[in-house]
């Protein structure tokens, strides 16, 4: 399988094995398309990441809201779930809770946030890249997820273009993000419901479903692939 995110320090693959698994090499520009001043700021994060008051309080909600959106939609059970933005792997940990047999990979642009992931997570497959430069061949995944890290992207448009080339024909995707609209004040890119289905369509992504979460401060929207 892929790896993905949890505990263990778990060790890179060879280039055999990440030949065998189908991990494209990533160049340092693609894999660095988040701002280096972000990267470093969550880089420092890293360590102590698990333990914020906002995981259990903020981001377990949205995770376990993505995940009662998914079960209800998706039909069948993923057999390979990727995180985008991954951070430390906890969305990818419920996920597997969820779907105990699914194969799981993430990326993640902050190192530190990635050798977090393959020590929580060392049966899961991580890689350091951006949502710009996903290092997977086309039709890799069954499902994609992303919570909280959109608003980071720093072009948009071409995350989600590589979003859609990994999914599978007719897989779906979950994106949760803020809408706070004074973070671009602090350089973030939220976007309201309207912007994010028009950039999904120019995708070439399907909008199935759209809602706020958390007094609407958050947007869930699930879309699939091919539509």
């Amino acid at each position: 399988m892929f790896q993905a995110t949890h505990g263990g320090c778990a060790r890179l693959p060879s280039g055999r094995e990440s030949a065998e698994m189908g991990v494209l090499p990533v160049s340092n520009r693609d894999a660095k398309m988040t701002t280096d001043t972000e990267i470093a700021r969550f880089d420092r994060w890293a360590a102590t990441y698990e333990q914020s008051f906002l995981q259990r309080w903020f981001f377990d909600r949205v995770h376990a809201k993505m995940l009662d959106l998914l079960v209800r939609a998706v039909p069948e059970p993923p057999k390979r779930v990727l995180d985008v933005g991954c951070g430390t792997g906890r969305l990818l940990r419920a996920a597997s809770a969820r779907w105990p047999a699914a194969q799981l990979l993430g990326v993640d642009p902050a190192s530190q946030m990635i050798a977090e992931a393959r020590r929580l997570a060392p049966h899961a497959v991580f890689e350091i890249a951006s949502a710009e430069g996903l290092p997977f061949p086309d039709e890799t995944a069954d499902l994609v997820i992303s919570s909280l890290s959109f608003h980071h992207w720093v072009d948009q448009h071409r995350g989600l273009q590589e979003i859609a080339r990994v999914l599978r024909p007719g897989a779906w995707f979950c994106l949760a993000d803020h809408t706070i609209g004074l973070t671009r004040f602090f350089g973030e890119k939220p976007k309201s419901g309207g912007q994010v289905r028009t950039l999904m369509r120019g995708a070439g992504l399907a909008i199935r479903q759209q809602q706020g979460f958390g007094l609407r401060l958050v947007l869930i929207t699930l879309a699939s692939a091919g539509g």
